[in-house]
């Protein structure tokens, strides 16, 4: 049997200037600060502004530190500000920028932390609390501890950009607390190279490889016992203390439509029922209902767009054929999906993957 189709296909390298204006909005949001780095890294002129405008951010929202910025239009500027600045290797730039203090109280107890160890499970720990369209998982073998970056903001194609700003803000934080250069360390994109791809040697300290199962960071785990240049007891309890109130806002409003569309996406030929996410959420499908419509969506409009993505995506991205994709996505037979996917692109699958670029 063929490969399943893995939450996060590997994807083509961008090439719009939008994002797909069909997909549903995924709900995840950044801070001001995460948006005013990427005007900054981007420029910050006003054809940059104007940009920004255009996809609905404000020069008062960036203005204002307390403000939450939709990831959808951040990403959908980044696109076009990507194709009319030339700068395809634009989440390197970004990765570069960010330091760990720009994660408000994560990066305060990420910096404060005793050992590498406890800044690697208080990032991987708090994480949410700062950023919501990707994962930080960490685990550990005999002699490693890996890192892994996992998205969950369901556009393929922003991927590049996503996990090389992510995986830069993971490689700033360990060397900064570490006070060491990672040289010995392993880092794995699970997507081809880029066509600038000769440049990632001038961002990343430790051997790079491509085409890998994982977006990861692998160290050895004597790192885990060094111990921080920057730690202090003190802050960081004051810090941890922030973030487990913080931890718990989160927890006492997990119905987002994030979270809908994160747990969807897991099992694309089994997704979660109405009464399922129900009772993960532990309210009534009523109110499952009334929360979509009130998002202007239906549950089978996001199942929809859900296989749509993960259809669209290993078809450009992935050798898979045709019946392989859709008994991934739970259709029993090829000619049910056939049909859905010409409902859904207006052409059959084997005319999207000739007529579609990698």
């Amino acid at each position: 049997m063929s490969a399943k189709i893995p939450p996060s296909s590997k994807p083509r390298s961008p090439s719009r200037t939008t994002a797909d204006s069909s997909a549903i909005s995924s709900g995840h949001k950044v801070s001001s600060a995460y948006a005013n780095l990427v005007f900054n890294t981007m420029g910050h002129s006003e054809e940059v502004l104007d940009c920004f405008s255009r996809h609905g951010i404000s020069k008062e929202q960036l203005a204002d530190p307390s403000e939450k910025i939709a990831f959808d239009p951040l990403s959908s500027a980044i696109f076009e500000l990507m194709e009319t600045l030339n700068m395809p290797g634009a989440g390197l730039s970004i990765g570069r920028q960010i330091h760990i203090s720009s994660h408000g109280a994560m990066g305060v107890a990420v910096i404060s932390s005793q050992t590498v160890g406890q800044a690697i499970h208080d990032a991987a720990k708090y994480y949410h609390t700062a950023i919501t369209f990707c994962d930080l998982e960490v685990y550990y073998d005999r002699d490693h501890v890996i890192v892994e970056i996992v998205e969950t903001h369901g556009n393929p194609e922003f991927q590049t950009v996503v996990v090389e700003a992510m995986m830069l803000t993971i490689q700033n934080a360990l060397e900064f607390v570490s006070g060491e250069v990672l040289s010995y360390a392993k880092i794995s994109f699970a997507f081809p190279p880029p066509a600038y791809a000769d440049d990632y040697s001038n961002f990343f300290s430790g051997e790079i490889s491509f085409n890998a199962d994982k977006h990861m960071m692998v160290l050895p785990k004597s790192i885990l016992e060094k111990r921080c240049i920057t730690a202090d007891e003190h802050i960081h309890k004051l810090a941890e203390d922030q973030l487990q109130l913080r931890m718990q806002e989160l927890r006492s409003n997990n119905l987002t439509m994030s979270h809908v569309l994160e747990l969807m996406r897991r099992q694309p030929a089994n997704m979660p029922s109405l009464e399922d996410l129900a009772n993960i959420f532990n309210v009534s499908s009523r109110t499952i209902i009334r929360y979509l419509q009130a998002e202007n969506t239906t549950y089978r409009k996001l199942r929809d767009s859900v296989h749509k993505q993960l259809a669209t995506d290993a078809l450009r991205n992935t050798d898979l054929s045709i019946d392989a994709i859709a008994l991934d996505l739970g259709y029993q037979d090829t000619t049910s999906f056939r049909r859905a996917f010409k409902r859904w692109c207006g052409c059959s699958p084997s005319e999207y993957r000739k007529t579609t670029p990698k």
